[in-house]
């Protein structure tokens, strides 16, 4: 896996308009439901709690993903305590 550095991530330019599309790619890293939901609307608080099962991806993966998301959000002006919800889409009863 590659690693970030989320200084060179807020200097990146990526607008607000970016977050919806980052926070759907959260909540299918997270495997949807509560947990992809917290993750992509409230990436500050963010944590995986040690009961979660099986995960689509690693821990350190879904943690590098949300400080990504976290990071654009500040950037950006955002409360990454309190983005906006994630966009409806159909789930296809996959999660």
């Amino acid at each position: 896996m590659k690693h970030l550095n989320q200084e060179r991530v807020a200097e990146s330019g990526w607008g607000g308009e970016t977050i919806p599309s980052m926070q759907v790619a959260v909540y299918v890293m997270c495997g949807g439901g509560f947990l992809g939901r917290f993750a992509a609307e409230q990436p500050m608080d963010f944590y995986i709690d040690d009961r979660v099962g099986c995960l689509p991806y690693s821990k350190e993966e879904i943690y590098q993903a949300v400080e990504t998301l976290k990071t654009i959000a500040i950037a950006n002006g955002l409360n990454p305590r309190r983005l906006q919800l994630v966009p409806s889409f159909h789930n296809m009863g996959i999660f």
